[in-house]
């Protein structure tokens, strides 16, 4: 650790920690699929195509469906008609661009990949969206509040190994 502190050490490490941290909070349990070429254009086309709007209806309509989940259901009043409303808005989102704007990909891939191969392509949807919910300024706040409470020191002692301290270019 030649011309490093430890103090110098542990804000390195602790800002990659809270990086991993909040990324896997949010994002850690988006399956990736092994796309061949049709999906990754027609995910391509599910980006470019869903509008700012869409993507609020997407992420209202997820954060609803999810909230129907017993364990969850306590975490959220959502009334039956705003559960309807959400269901009516998400229907006309996949509609329109699965069938209006991005037909040509949809048919590609369902010809060579089948069916369910289409939902495959909204992953990448799915991760674009995540990825917006991360940079709001009140969703990073809850984030970052878990933080304050892991052991950050333990994390150190445990995974700050000298072939981390070379990998992070820390040591000779």
């Amino acid at each position: 650790m030649i011309g490093h502190t430890f103090a110098d050490v542990y804000q390195r490490f602790t800002k990659t920690t809270k990086s991993v941290f909040l990324s896997a909070a949010l994002l850690g349990t988006t399956q990736i699929a092994m796309a061949g070429p049709t999906v990754d254009q027609l995910s391509d086309c599910l980006v470019k195509a869903t509008t700012a709007t869409d993507k609020t209806t997407v992420l209202q309509w997820t954060f609803v469906a999810l909230s129907a989940h017993p364990d969850l259901k306590s975490f959220s009043n959502v009334t039956e008609d705003q559960r309807n409303q959400l269901d009516q808005k998400f229907a006309q989102v996949l509609q329109r661009v699965i069938v209006e704007q991005c037909a040509t990909q949809t048919k590609a891939v369902i010809q060579a990949e089948g069916i369910q191969a289409v939902g495959d392509s909204f992953q990448e949807l799915g991760r674009a969206t995540g990825e917006d919910i991360i940079k709001n300024p009140q969703v990073k706040q809850q984030l970052k509040g878990v933080i304050r409470y892991v052991d950050l020191n333990k994390l150190i002692a445990t995974f700050l190994t000298p072939d981390i301290f070379s990998k992070l270019g820390l040591s000779k």
